[in-house]
């Protein structure tokens, strides 16, 4: 908000070039394992995040994801906060980063109502780009997938006024970050 009218509309039109032309993204997030690992704990108003990202690294959930995908390595959880809005958008990409050991992303999703139409749609593609499978967000839905996998977040509809909310992230092997 503090941003310049003249300024927003400069950052606007880099990332729809960008867009056209290979991978960008337009959405708000908020990267909860940065602030944990840095020890920034203790603050009321986000002391739910605090222990969501602590029951994500917790033996319940990476025992149950490692008895799930059989992805024995899986040991670190890192998560962001994000939010979509009317314009926001993810394209398409695999989340294959070299040495960030990602095993499998996931989408917890924490949007009370949203409709197809609305946009905001977790997007799967095939090899020949066709969409092969999409995902409405549904409250406390857990999309859980193996990295790499060609994916995207459609773009939210410009008449939509409520925001798409999710904690995203990567499960990984090789322990917490240094």
């Amino acid at each position: 908000a503090a941003i310049p009218e003249s300024t927003r509309r400069q950052l606007d039109a880099s990332i729809a070039e960008t867009a056209r032309a290979g991978f960008q993204y337009d959405f708000e997030a908020w990267r909860l394992s940065d602030e944990m690992e840095a020890g920034h704990r203790g603050i009321a108003a986000r002391m739910a995040l605090e222990r969501l990202y602590d029951f994500l690294n917790g033996e319940a959930f990476l025992g149950f994801v490692r008895r799930l995908t059989g992805a024995a390595s899986a040991d670190y959880c890192d998560a962001q906060a994000t939010r979509y809005r009317a314009g926001d958008f993810l394209n398409v990409h695999d989340d294959n980063v070299p040495g960030k050991n990602r095993l499998l992303a996931y989408v917890l999703n924490l949007t009370p109502a949203w409709r197809a139409d609305w946009g905001g749609l977790l997007l799967f593609q095939d090899a020949d780009g066709h969409v092969s499978e999409g995902y409405v967000p549904k409250l406390n839905a857990l999309n859980l997938f193996a990295v790499p996998q060609t994916h995207a977040v459609s773009q939210v509809a410009s008449f939509v006024t409520a925001s798409r909310l999710s904690i995203t992230g990567w499960i990984r092997s090789g322990g917490r970050p240094t």
